[in-house]
């Protein structure tokens, strides 16, 4: 009887199970990388944006690039609706990953992509760029708001996809090239010239002792 208490208190033991999102890792994915496609795509109307990306979006999210950064939902709606304004764009994506802190109140999404900015109906040019999306996932875990939208770019992209730079941009590329291997033989030529001098002007004095 003792036995088969003592089995009993073991057997009743309390355990936790650690609690996981709504949404796993395959499904922020999915959604990421749709986010992404729609965002950096020109031909996306405004009401797609509205209705598939806007409901995602932080009151507070912050967006930061090479150039600005800004703040507030708001402002962001007005940057995003209004870079369509401008060049045509569309976006491949290479790589995805998403990421979530330990408490999985919170994550991050790396994007690795190339923007395709197409300046005339015949020319595209790739621009490689690193996204991040910081999100915290709401209502347990059944939906996430980005707070954070980070864009890194390849300004040597942006220079050669410039007019009127971008071959400019490749010569001087280039001839800098040859310029710093050549400074770079040129210092070893005089560091082994110079050590040269050095031994021989301490020969007769190394002579002079020996005798």
């Amino acid at each position: 009887m003792e036995s088969h208490d003592m089995a009993t208190k073991v057997n009743c033991l309390p355990f936790t199970i650690p609690t996981l999102p709504r949404l796993g890792l395959a499904d922020l994915e999915k959604c990421f990388r749709r986010l992404a496609l729609l965002m950096y795509d020109t031909s996306v109307p405004a009401a797609t944006l509205e209705k598939e990306v806007y409901p995602y979006l932080s009151p507070g999210i912050e967006f930061v690039n090479p150039w600005r950064r800004v703040r507030g939902v708001e402002t962001y709606r007005v940057d995003l609706s209004g870079a369509r304004g401008g060049a045509r764009f569309d976006l491949d994506i290479s790589q995805l990953h998403v990421q979530l802190s330990e408490s999985r109140h919170a994550g991050r999404t790396l994007v690795d992509s190339t923007m395709h900015l197409r300046l005339s109906p015949r020319r595209a040019s790739p621009v490689r760029m690193i996204l991040t999306y910081d999100f915290d996932l709401i209502d347990a875990g059944e939906r996430f708001q980005i707070t954070r939208h980070e864009e890194m770019w390849s300004f040597g992209d942006i220079l050669r996809s410039a007019p009127l730079i971008g071959r400019s941009y490749d010569v001087v590329r280039s001839c800098s090239g040859y310029l710093f291997t050549g400074a770079v033989l040129l210092s070893r030529a005089l560091a082994g010239h110079l050590s040269g001098a050095a031994v021989a002007r301490d020969a007769p004095a190394r002579s002079a002792d020996a005798r």
